[in-house]
């Protein structure tokens, strides 16, 4: 019944250009962006549906996955995804005080590895990518040691055959586990956290294209691979619209910023 972070962010974007032109999508558009402010959590980041409820009591109770299914802490997805979101759309940069305490949470959730775990989808491609569109639509420096650590491990993961995936193994173990072949949503992610942070066009980048481009028209088992997160060990979508939704937004983000910059 609670309204949803990423659900409002969406609705949000959808909103931007009409809230211009009318007081009444104004109206709608002030109230969702408040309403999202007030949203985030003590630490710092944001959580998908209620906040400040990542109680050690609540995950201690002997109930089976109860960390995961009655608390809702910030996340690495949700907190990079409203980033992105704040940075592109409402105007939010790096010194602005809600950017400031997500930037830190954000960097001190890292993973060793250079990754982030994403919570709502699978896993350590997802996190990664939310963390650092976010990280670069508030104005953080491509050059930032995070960021490279982060554009390393992601490079390092690449498949040969261009493209990247992950195994829903990964939200269970909380490792990265690789799926040993490619799915379009994952390579998706990958592949707009990299051109979020390179100016131009990078041999990585050029093989996700090529692997997307060469993919539109699959219909093996990759393509219906679940990439959605539920709750981890138990419960995971696959999203029909996943495999057409993201690689789109990545190819646009592709032709806008290095057409414009070539």
């Amino acid at each position: 019944m609670n309204p949803d972070i990423d659900d409002t962010t969406a609705a949000l974007r959808a909103l931007r250009s009409q809230s211009r032109l009318d007081k009444a999508t104004a109206g709608a558009w002030k109230r969702g962006l408040d309403w999202l402010l007030s949203m985030q959590n003590d630490d710092g980041g944001w959580p998908a549906f209620e906040k400040n409820t990542d109680s050690p009591l609540i995950s201690s109770l002997p109930i089976e996955g109860a960390d995961t299914v009655s608390t809702d802490p910030s996340s690495a997805d949700l907190t990079g995804r409203t980033l992105e979101f704040l940075g592109r759309y409402a105007g939010y940069k790096e010194n602005d005080a809600p950017v400031q305490k997500a930037v830190r949470w954000l960097l001190a959730r890292q993973e060793i590895d250079g990754s982030w775990y994403g919570r709502w989808g699978i896993a350590y491609l997802y996190g990664t990518w939310a963390a650092l569109t976010g990280l670069m639509a508030v104005g953080v420096s491509p050059a930032h040691p995070a960021v490279q650590k982060a554009v390393d491990w992601l490079t390092r993961q690449q498949n040969a055959d261009g493209g990247w995936g992950e195994s829903c193994h990964s939200d269970e173990q909380k490792m990265y586990a690789p799926l040993g072949a490619s799915t379009p949503s994952q390579t998706a992610w990958a592949l707009d956290a990299l051109i979020a942070v390179h100016p131009r066009p990078t041999p990585a980048i050029e093989r996700g294209i090529d692997y997307l481009s060469r993919q539109s028209q699959a219909a093996d088992w990759t393509t219906a691979y679940p990439t959605g997160g539920g709750r981890p060990g138990g419960t995971y979508f696959a999203y029909h619209s996943y495999r057409w939704i993201w690689p789109l937004l990545a190819l646009s983000h592709y032709q806008s910023k290095y057409a414009s910059a070539s």
